[in-house]
């Protein structure tokens, strides 16, 4: 699979909408910086900022965000007395972005509050560690511990969304296609 092909799989419930933000990784012999800028400039003309860091020696962290959606759920009073309480700053998605790349580098563990800012209820997140990844009642995206029926019909729409925007893309369509193939598609639907 190509970057380019990563990225339209790993990213498509972002920039079609539906979801938040995306973070994935690349092997760092695998990554390309000018790629990823080229798909850094394309998204931003779609309201998405992408992020790179590289996490340890082997692997860089991707993150798509939409950045109004982001700021809207770093306003949320629960989001922030619980990011608050981990030592966050959630004035501003920059801010919060850097610290969370700062925490992958610097810590053994991984923070799993970026769960937030990838749409995953606050909820599910807290019991996320809580039961240290254990007892969940669903586990698709992420490991549900309140809503399962919220959780896997997401699972499912992020899943087809992912297969549509690459099988898509692999037929020759281009970014702008695929985001107006998929918004048709979802109005139907």
């Amino acid at each position: 699979m190509s970057f380019d092909q990563i990225i339209i799989r790993s990213s498509s419930p972002t920039f079609c909408n539906i979801k938040p933000g995306n973070m994935f990784f690349v092997k760092n012999d695998f990554f390309s910086k000018k790629d990823f800028n080229a798909w850094k400039e394309t998204f931003f003309s779609y309201g998405l900022m992408t992020f790179s860091n590289q996490i340890s020696e082997t692997s860089t962290a991707i993150l798509v965000l939409n950045v109004c959606w982001t700021r809207k759920i770093l306003a949320d009073v629960f989001v922030q007395a619980y990011l608050s309480e981990k030592g966050y700053h959630t004035s501003s998605v920059f801010d919060f972005v850097e610290e969370l790349f700062s925490r992958m580098i610097e810590n053994e563990g991984f923070p799993h509050e970026v769960g937030v800012i990838l749409g995953y209820p606050v909820e599910d997140v807290i019991e996320f560690e809580n039961h240290q990844g254990h007892d969940c009642k669903y586990c698709g995206c992420w490991k549900s511990y309140s809503d399962v029926d919220k959780a896997r019909d997401c699972h499912c729409r992020f899943t087809e969304c992912s297969r549509l925007c690459k099988k898509w893309y692999d037929e020759g369509y281009s970014i702008n296609q695929i985001i107006t193939k998929y918004q048709i598609l979802k109005t139907v639907a």
